[in-house]
């Protein structure tokens, strides 16, 4: 049987002017899509926003479609004794809160390191030694060297590997101190830096890689003296009033939620679902909540005014609070959002994907930009088109068997037709 959708659709910010050229009808389209994948098993639930870029140019974006599927919750945990899933359902909430994963690389640590880099503390250009002095650089049989720099970094080019397997990396590097300590997160930057394989020349080959970002994390809080999620949740989070975005540091005596909040958990793990604490081993045991990364957790509407502010060129305005929020230049958003020269055949900006099947096949060639993240979640933007879609779900609960690859292009396809129709 195929779910029912839960909830309905946000009224439009702006009034019915908003949502003009939009055809709501074509997106139950994307209803039945979402159910249909829910129905297969490819995820429990899901949330679905698509927000629109502000006639000025400067407001909050119009929300033109914001609703919740399925459940956020199908499971509590697992028997002692058989180790199955204990069934417990919970609906799909607007309101739901989600664990990015990697999408956190772009709306967590790319977003923080842009302000360095118009505040002038960093280039983009710099090698990475600079900040961090004993990281080797790229060398070949020769003897021949090249550095590895931020740009390097921020488009995976560097020739890190992908990451590393954690129960290997706590066992080998605890000589560091105690991981209570977070001493495991100081290890990491340092296996990195002195013994990480530098597996190709910077800017030869693009590979995915969660240790970049990690590397950006120790830059950021390098330069700015502090961790990065208060770097963050000071200079982008509070400004732009987010109150359900947020990281969960293992160790703050204080949890960043309330005890009911609608969370939707992810992994069975030990016999506990995981909930509020970020799915990714890396983040989680090494990092302790807080890694470049992953363990970002924002909501549907948190994220659509994130959206709004970067296709608006660094800042929004909130008339009905009278507010107007400048967290980024228009210099800055362009920059990030462009592929670097050289860069083009890898496909990628500065922290995003420049255009993938996340897009669909209907938006804007060339001026797309997304991110996916492990868990299930995705943000795409057409910067020409001034249209963000937000799709999350909760893939990987209870188990890590699901897909969301093909729905989010088949869902972007429905949105862009439903566009000025």
């Amino acid at each position: 049987m195929v779910a029912a959708a839960a909830g309905g659709v946000l009224a439009f910010r702006s009034g019915g002017a908003a949502g003009a050229g939009f055809d709501l009808g074509r997106m139950a389209l994307a209803d039945s899509v979402i159910l249909h994948a829910i129905a297969d098993g490819e995820f429990p639930g899901a949330v679905l926003c698509v927000v629109r870029r502000a006639e000025d140019g400067k407001s909050a974006g119009d929300v033109l479609y914001l609703k919740a599927y399925g459940n956020r919750q199908v499971c509590s945990g697992a028997d002692p004794v058989s180790g199955e899933p204990i069934g417990d359902t919970i609906p799909m909430t607007e309101d739901a809160v989600f664990d990015l994963a990697s999408l956190s690389k772009c709306v967590g640590t790319t977003l923080a390191f842009m302000r360095l880099v118009e505040d002038g503390k960093v280039r983009l250009t710099d090698d990475v030694a600079l900040y961090i002095p004993d990281f080797k650089p790229w060398s070949d049989k020769s003897g021949a060297k090249r550095d590895i720099t931020i740009k390097h970094l921020l488009t995976h080019t560097s020739g890190l590997p992908a990451g590393v397997h954690v129960p290997t990396f706590v066992s080998r590097y605890e000589k560091y101190g105690d991981p209570a300590e977070m001493n495991l997160r100081d290890s990491l930057v340092a296996y990195i830096a002195r013994d990480a394989a530098r597996l190709s020349r910077p800017s030869d080959e693009l590979r995915y890689s969660c240790l970049n970002f990690i590397v950006l994390q120790a830059i950021i809080e390098r330069v700015a003296g502090e961790r990065m999620d208060r770097f963050a949740e000071r200079e982008i989070f509070r400004p732009l009033g987010l109150a359900d975005t947020w990281y969960n540091a293992v160790d703050d005596a204080e949890r960043p939620y309330a005890p009911d909040a609608p969370i939707a958990p992810t992994s069975l793990v030990d016999g506990k679902v995981l909930r509020g604490e970020v799915h990714d081993p890396t983040a989680r045991i090494v990092n302790r909540g807080v890694s470049g990364n992953a363990g970002l957790f924002s909501t549907a509407e948190d994220l659509a005014v994130i959206a709004s502010m970067l296709m608006n060129g660094g800042s929004v305005d909130f008339p009905e609070e009278g507010r107007h929020v400048s967290v980024l230049s228009r210099r800055a958003v362009e920059t990030f959002f462009r592929i670097p020269t050289g860069y083009e055949r890898f496909g990628r900006t500065l922290g995003w994907v420049g255009g993938s099947s996340v897009g669909g096949d209907l938006f804007t060639e060339g001026r797309t930009v997304d991110h996916t993240g492990y868990t299930g979640t995705s943000m795409m933007m057409d910067l020409d088109e001034g249209v963000a879609v937000i799709l999350l779900t909760n893939r990987v609960h209870p188990v890590d068997e699901g897909s969301v690859a093909r729905t989010r292009a088949v869902i972007a396809n429905i949105v862009a037709a439903s566009l000025d129709r």
